[in-house]
């Protein structure tokens, strides 16, 4: 009796979530990946309590690697991050593959290796601290000193500003984010998307936890949550009508295959 009395009073367990999202200004996320973690924390209130602590996606990876109770989302495993952190092991996100974006640069072909882009002398743009995909980090790093490797919070978004402006011949990005920020005729009728090949058709994003007591705790947490009919379903039908019509289809297959479920 006293330890079941005790079980039902023990405290949340209490998360640091390190991201760009900063609730203290007052805004909704307007991110599709924070939303849908918010959703999962509120199936948790009463075992989890979670804190959003905002900072750079270079910083986000040394508060998890030096603290016991940070968590990170939307991130996509790699061999060094799985060194270092935890990982739920069912998706929150899907993404096509990130795309070459070009401006007037309409007659490189629609499927274009990393390699023979810079061999075209294009200068390309890179956010520092984020991974694209191991196939396309391998390359980045091997080759950072040929490309242009922004920095800082928005840089991803600076990226995108930076190609409209014509600073920049390309950048490596999800061409769903393109369009959403620059969605007029205008921009897009200079601008080409370019399949990158050797690389995985879908990206997915993970919540990951410190490699510690505590955030395997959140790991399971979490985990179970993800376990649920009606969250997996939720997942899925938020990510309908996200991406261009001929990525839509692959996207939803590969989630249903992630959460192991059969029609």
């Amino acid at each position: 009796m006293l330890f079941l009395s005790f079980c039902g009073f023990a405290k949340p367990l209490k998360i640091e979530i390190v991201s760009d999202y900063n609730p203290s200004f007052g805004e909704s996320p307007g991110d599709l990946a924070t939303q849908l973690l918010l959703i999962i924390a509120r199936n948790l209130n009463k075992e989890m309590s979670i804190e959003f602590v905002p900072a750079s996606r270079e910083r986000e990876w040394r508060e998890l690697k030096h603290h016991q109770n940070i968590c990170l989302y939307n991130k996509v495993k790699t061999p060094e991050r799985e060194s270092m952190a935890v990982f739920v092991s069912f998706p929150l996100m899907a993404f096509p593959s990130n795309r070459l974006i070009l401006r007037n640069k309409k007659f490189v072909s629609i499927e274009i290796t990393l390699k023979k882009a810079l061999a075209m002398d294009l200068r390309i743009g890179v956010t520092k601290g984020r991974s694209y995909g191991l196939e396309i980090d391998d390359f980045i790093k091997a080759n950072a000193d040929r490309m242009f490797v922004g920095e800082g919070n928005d840089s991803a978004f600076r990226l995108r500003q930076m190609l409209v402006q014509g600073r920049l011949d390309g950048i490596i990005e999800y061409s769903s984010v393109f369009v959403t920020d620059f969605p007029s005729e205008e921009v897009l009728k200079d601008i080409s998307f370019h399949a990158i090949g050797d690389t995985k058709a879908t990206i997915f994003g993970y919540i990951a936890c410190s490699d510690s007591r505590i955030g395997r705790k959140a790991v399971d947490l979490f985990e179970r949550t993800l376990q649920k009919s009606e969250i997996q379903d939720l997942i899925i039908e938020a990510h309908a009508n996200l991406f261009l019509p001929q990525e839509e289809v692959f996207i939803t297959n590969s989630l249903k295959k992630a959460f192991n479920i059969t029609d």
